[in-house]
């Protein structure tokens, strides 16, 4: 069966969401996430972001990153599974039968030397 999916149901969401946060609401979300122990790094543009969280992770290291088309713009997930630098988990993941190794594969989700997540502007990324 095919389903439509509706892209844009509420158009408060794009209005929340689909808009550019401000400097000055940057800066306060940045000033709380520090005074909560959180270190914050800003960058200029896209390919500084690609570089910044690049550089953060360990060569070799096991890298998870979540479903992310931001990751995925800025070629950070080409560069953790194709580049060769990092032990992608995701492809080996998606790999795994998950009758068999279910055990595994949920071992592997659990514990990643690394682990990237959303890097939009307001939302967090989780490295080591």
């Amino acid at each position: 069966m095919i389903q439509e999916v509706v892209v844009d149901s509420d158009e408060t969401l794009t209005r929340r969401w689909g808009t550019r946060a401000d400097d000055v609401r940057v800066k306060r979300t940045m000033a709380g996430l520090e005074a909560n122990g959180i270190t914050v790094l800003r960058a200029s543009d896209a390919p500084a972001a690609k570089r910044i969280v690049l550089d953060l992770i360990p060569d070799a290291s096991p890298v998870h990153q979540g479903a992310s088309q931001t990751l995925d713009v800025l070629g950070i997930t080409y560069e953790i599974e194709k580049s060769g630098r990092y032990a992608a988990l995701r492809p080996r993941i998606w790999s795994m039968d998950r009758e068999t190794e279910a055990h595994e594969i949920r071992r592997l989700g659990a514990a990643p030397g690394a682990s990237t997540r959303s890097l939009r502007p307001g939302r967090c990324s989780r490295l080591p």
